[in-house]
């Protein structure tokens, strides 16, 4: 894919831990303030179930809504409100819905998803309370981590062969939901006294409106950034296998984004590390084979540390990040690198250019 420049970002909108919209919730994070406490109800397994207390869950949740709010309803209360501060600042006359994408990143599929059904449910639903029924285009991605990114190539591609005009890309996710606490609890996946090896469930929704530069001047739109090359690798060792990650696919997706010959290095380094040694491992391998790109680096921001894992989210809340720190007026380097690893082998990274302001 060129680099080009001509996709930019012109509206965003979101709901996270630490901020009721995209603005407070970069600004939090930029602060460092952080929300993670204990679960209201949820406790985990201890190391012997018949004599040791019930472990606290530490989390990063919501504060707006009911712990106790599960299932695909607990996911729809994330979106709306991001849904709706896009939309207000895309500026968009009902018309141009016609005209638009709706691609949105969901949980990834492991085994607890799949048993509810949750995936299936949310666009209807979303569509049905926001009577954004009239979208030209619609689709989900269940990649986890990597699905924003994976929904930004499909809306690159659509928005240049002008199949639609704009795009809305997005994400949402929350690990807080009973079944799939229970399924990563039993399969060791949560940080507690028992596992330090682990990471803090989150959740959030982000979304983003993209459209071409000519697009955006045309209607008088702020271009908050310009998309630069995405790139995509398989990792032969996920997760699940037990083993170290051999750094082939995010490698891989690095080099397509930068390109093979590429020795411009990066100030800034957004990326999905969520404190679990497998991911922190997968970088140190990055960095090592690319340290040509890493020497200047002054910068690495992982949301996790403040957020906790938001898992399909978290591409888009890198994108948010990224965007605010771009434009402050203290930034002079033009570019970032981002990147993203799944719990399955998708690994993606992409390049992100300051807007005009």
């Amino acid at each position: 894919m060129g680099n080009a420049n001509d996709i930019v970002i012109t509206a965003v909108g979101a709901l996270m831990p630490v901020g009721p919209d995209a603005e407070q919730s970069v600004a939090a994070i930029k602060a460092g303030i952080s929300r993670i406490s204990e679960h209201a109800y949820y406790t985990c397994t201890p190391d012997d179930p018949e004599w040791d207390e019930e472990l606290p869950l530490f989390v990063s949740d919501v504060p707006i809504l009911d712990p106790f709010l599960d299932g695909e309803e607990r996911l729809i209360q994330l979106a709306l409100p991001a849904l709706t501060e896009l939309m207000a600042k895309a500026k968009f006359k009902r018309e141009l819905i016609s005209e638009t994408g709706f691609l949105l990143s969901l949980p990834n599929a492991d085994k607890a998803v799949e048993q509810s059904n949750i995936n299936e449910k949310i666009l209807p639903e979303l569509f049905k309370r926001t009577g954004l029924s009239t979208f030209k285009l619609w689709k989900k991605s269940q990649l986890g981590q990597t699905g924003t990114f994976a929904l930004l190539k499909s809306a690159v591609e659509k928005l240049r062969s002008q199949d639609i005009q704009y795009c809305v890309v997005g994400g949402v996710d929350s690990y807080l939901l009973e079944d799939r606490l229970d399924y990563l609890d039993e399969n060791w996946r949560i940080r507690t006294d028992r596992n330090v090896d682990g990471f803090i469930p989150g959740e959030g929704a982000v979304m983003l409106l993209v459209e071409t530069e000519v697009t955006a001047k045309e209607r008088g739109m702020p271009i908050l950034a310009r998309l630069g090359n995405m790139g995509e690798g398989i990792e032969p060792e996920t997760i699940s296998s037990r083993k170290n990650s051999t750094g082939k696919g995010l490698t891989d997706a690095v080099l397509s984004a930068v390109g093979e010959s590429s020795t411009t290095g990066f100030k800034d380094v957004y990326c999905s590390l969520n404190g679990e040694s497998y991911f922190a491992f997968e970088w140190g391998l990055l960095q090592t084979r690319l340290s040509r790109l890493f020497e200047g680096m002054e910068n690495l921001y992982h949301p996790a540390e403040y957020c906790g894992d938001t898992g399909a989210t978290t591409g888009a809340l890198l994108i948010l990040n990224a965007i605010h720190n771009l434009n402050s007026d203290e930034n002079t380097v033009p570019q970032s690198l981002l990147w993203t690893s799944s719990d399955n082998d998708n690994r993606m990274a992409l390049t992100l250019f300051k807007g005009d302001g």
